[in-house]
C-alpha cells in the first residue's frame, strides 16, 4: 500500500511546484507525471498523441491541397474550435499542477514565473483566433455566398468617384416588360417567345461557374479578368486602365495572361447589347452636319461599344436592373465583352483600385522586378493629398516598394500603353510570386485589410478552395503572357485614332495559346519578363 502511495503522488516538499508548473507548459501532462498523478497525466497526455499523429497525417498532404483549406470557411471554424479547446486544455495542465504540488510555487520569482508561463500559454492560441477570425471575415465579405444557388452581394464596394460623362442608361430588357402579356408565360404562350423569354432571362449568368468545382459544365479550364481601376484625385471616375484575362488549364497546370489594351475602341459587345450605345456613339462621333442640296449619307451605328474600353466599365457600372444578380455591374459587362472578343468563356472577375494595389504591394513588402531599361516616372497618387508616386530605376532586377510599383505599371511617358501593359503583366508574376507561406504570416493582417477594403469580385466562396488549390499547383516560371496590342491585333483606327481589334486575328491566338502552339517568345521563358541573358 505504501508503495502504490508513493507513486500516485509525491510527499509534501519534494515536489517543486515551479518544475511541474514548467513541465506542464512545455508538454500538457509532464508536469502531473513528475508529481506522481500517472493517471491524469496519462489523460492529459493523449492530446499531444492525437496532434502528434495529425501533424505526421498532413506530412502526405500537398502544399495546394493545404492552400485549398485555408480558404475553406467550414474548416475555418473547425479550426477556432480545435485552437480555443487547446487553449483551455493547456491552462488547465498548468493551472492544475500548480493547485496538484501544492500551491504557488515559493516566493516572488515563483509567482512571476508561473503568471508568465499562463501568459505564454495564451498568447500563441489567440493569436491563431484572431488570425482565423480575420479569415473567415474577410472570406465572407470580398466572396460570394452562394447558398442555395442565390448570389448573395458582398460589403466590399469599391469607390468609383462621382458621376462619369461616360455613363450610359441602363437599357434593362427583361420581355416581361418589354413584351408583356400572356405569350411569353410558360404553359400558355407562344412556344417560340417562351423559349425567347427563357433565354433573355437566363442571359444573366450561367449557373455552371457557381457550382462545386466537380459539378461544373468545363472543370478544364478557369478563366478570370483581371482589371485594376484607376479610381482616384482629378480622374472623374474610375477606368480599367489594367485589364488581364488569367486562363488556367486545370489538367495541365498551364496558365496563359491575355493583355487587353485599354485603349481598344470600337469593341464588339454581345448581341444584346447591340444598340444599347447608340446615344453613347452620337455624342463621341457625331455625324458631318448635312450638305445643302445633297442628301446625307446613311448613318448606321456600330452595333459595338463605341468609346475607349477602358471606359466600359463606367459607362455600365449603374445597370443594376440589366445585371440584378451581379456583384458589379460594370465589371459584368467588361466580362461579357471580353468574352466575346476573345472567344473564351471568362467564369469570374476580380477588380482592384490603385489604393488597393498600393496597399497590397506594401503589405507584403515591395516586390521584386526585372526592369529592362532605365524607368524615370511620375504618376499621381492613388489617393487625395498623398504624395506623387515616383519611380527611379537602372536596368537589371529592382526591389519596389509600393508607390514605386505604382509608378512601374502606371507611367507611360517616354514609352507606350503597350509597353506599359507588359510591365503590368510581368509586375502581376512578380507579386505572385512575393505570395509564400512566410509572406503570407507575417503580413496577413495588411493583405486581409487591403484585400477586404479595395477587391470586389464574383468568385463564390464555394468555389475558392478549388481555385486556390488549382492556383498554386500552378508554375510561375512557365506562364504565357500575350500582349493583343497593335498593329497586327488592331491594324485600323477609329476618329478618336484608338485601335479597333481585329476580332479574327484575337480569337485565332487565343485558340493557339490554349492548345499549346504559341511560340515561346510570347512565354515568360522568352524575354518579356525577364532578361536576355537569364
Amino acid at each position: 500500500m505504501s508503495g502504490e502511495s508513493t507513486i500516485q503522488t509525491r510527499p509534501a516538499g519534494v515536489a517543486s511546484p515551479l518544475v511541474a508548473v514548467v513541465a506542464s507548459f512545455v508538454l500538457p501532462g509532464a508536469g502531473h507525471w513528475y508529481l506522481g498523478r500517472r493517471t491524469k497525466a496519462i489523460v492529459l497526455l493523449v492530446p499531444n498523441l492525437v496532434l502528434v499523429a495529425g501533424l505526421l497525417a498532413l506530412r502526405g498532404v500537398s502544399k495546394s491541397t493545404l492552400v485549398g483549406w485555408a480558404v475553406t470557411p467550414a474548416l475555418l471554424w473547425a479550426l477556432l474550435a480545435v485552437v480555443v479547446s487547446a487553449m483551455a486544455w493547456r491552462i488547465y495542465a498548468v493551472v492544475d499542477a500548480w493547485r496538484e504540488a501544492g500551491g504557488a510555487p515559493s516566493g516572488r520569482a515563483g509567482t512571476v514565473t508561473m503568471a508568465a508561463l499562463v501568459v505564454l500559454t495564451v498568447v500563441p492560441h489567440v493569436a491563431v483566433v484572431a488570425y482565423d477570425l480575420l479569415a473567415i471575415r474577410l472570406l465572407d465579405t470580398v466572396f460570394v455566398a452562394d447558398a442555395a444557388g442565390e448570389i448573395a452581394t458582398p460589403t466590399t464596394i469599391v469607390d468609383v468617384g462621382p458621376p462619369d460623362e461616360a455613363e450610359v442608361a441602363d437599357p434593362h430588357f427583361d420581355p416581361r416588360d418589354a413584351r408583356g402579356g400572356l405569350m411569353f408565360h410558360e404553359g400558355v404562350g407562344d412556344p417560340d417567345a417562351v423559349a425567347l423569354r427563357r433565354e433573355e432571362l437566363t442571359a444573366h449568368h450561367s449557373p455552371a461557374p457557381f457550382l462545386p468545382f466537380d459539378e461544373r459544365v468545363d472543370v478544364d479550364r478557369i478563366t478570370i479578368l483581371l482589371a485594376g481601376g484607376d479610381a482616384g484625385p482629378g480622374r472623374s471616375g474610375l477606368r480599367t486602365d489594367t485589364m488581364i484575362v488569367a486562363t488556367l488549364d486545370t489538367r495541365t497546370g498551364k496558365a496563359a495572361l491575355f493583355g487587353i489594351p485599354r485603349n481598344y475602341g470600337h469593341v464588339p459587345v454581345p448581341k444584346r447589347f447591340e444598340d444599347a450605345f447608340v446615344d453613347l456613339e452620337l455624342r463621341l462621333f457625331p455625324p458631318p452636319p448635312p450638305v445643302e442640296g445633297e442628301e446625307p449619307p446613311p448613318w448606321e451605328p456600330c452595333k459595338c461599344y463605341p468609346g475607349q474600353i477602358n471606359a466600359l466599365y463606367a459607362s455600365t457600372r449603374k445597370w443594376t436592373r440589366t445585371f440584378p444578380d451581379a456583384v458589379d455591374p460594370g465589371m459584368e459587362m467588361l466580362r461579357r465583352t471580353l468574352q466575346e472578343l476573345l472567344g473564351l468563356r471568362i467564369d469570374y472577375y476580380a477588380l482592384i483600385d490603385m489604393q488597393g494595389f498600393v496597399d497590397l504591394v506594401d503589405a507584403i513588402g515591395g516586390v521584386d522586378v526585372y526592369v529592362d531599361k532605365p524607368l524615370v516616372a511620375e504618376v499621381s497618387p492613388p489617393t487625395e493629398g498623398a504624395e506623387w508616386a515616383t519611380i527611379d530605376v537602372d536596368r537589371g532586377w529592382q526591389h519596389l516598394s509600393a508607390t514605386e510599383a505604382l509608378a512601374f505599371i502606371r507611367a507611360r511617358k517616354g514609352s507606350s500603353d503597350y509597353t506599359r501593359m507588359r510591365r503590368q503583366r510581368c509586375l502581376l508574376k512578380a507579386v505572385a510570386a512575393e505570395f509564400d507561406t512566410y509572406t503570407i504570416l507575417r503580413s496577413f493582417p495588411a493583405i486581409a485589410d487591403a484585400v477586404e477594403s479595395s477587391v470586389v469580385t464574383n468568385v463564390p466562396l464555394s468555389f475558392l478552395p478549388d481555385l486556390v488549390t488549382a492556383a498554386a499547383e500552378l508554375d510561375l516560371d512557365d506562364v504565357t503572357t500575350v500582349g493583343l496590342i497593335p498593329p497586327y491585333y488592331a491594324p485600323v483606327r477609329d476618329q478618336a485614332f484608338n485601335a479597333i481589334p481585329d476580332v479574327d486575328r484575337i480569337r485565332a491566338k487565343v485558340r493557339s495559346v490554349l492548345a499549346g502552339r504559341s511560340q515561346q517568345s510570347s512565354s515568360t521563358n522568352g524575354d518579356e519578363c525577364f532578361p536576355d541573358d537569364g
